[in-house]
């Protein structure tokens, strides 16, 4: 049976939600994959913050700080048309696991 990971958000005011990451291999692969959907939905605003990660079932966590470098696409800049309000940008996460 594949393991179910879980990540949360930590360290901000309020208590983010647990979410459930499907199809991830390993503890840092549900933190990314949850940064990456945050920082989207975000639109960026947020860029760095710290994430546990679980198996469920097990008693193991591991939590990460995290921080984003959010980098433009060049060469797009005069292609710009009425229609086309979202601009494709590409983020390098950095996961860092405290110990």
């Amino acid at each position: 049976m594949a393991k179910q990971y879980w990540a949360q958000l930590i360290d901000f005011d309020e208590e983010m939600d647990s979410a459930c990451i499907s199809g991830a291999t390993d503890y840092e692969d549900a933190a990314e994959t949850l940064v990456a959907d945050f920082v989207g939905a975000m639109g960026g605003e947020i860029t760095q913050g710290a994430v546990r990660v679980w198996v469920q079932g097990g008693d193991v966590e591991k939590v990460y700080d995290w921080k984003v470098d959010l980098v433009m696409p060049e060469g797009d800049e005069g292609n710009a048309s009425a229609d086309d309000d979202e601009i494709e940008v590409e983020a390098e996460i950095e996961l860092i696991q405290r110990v």
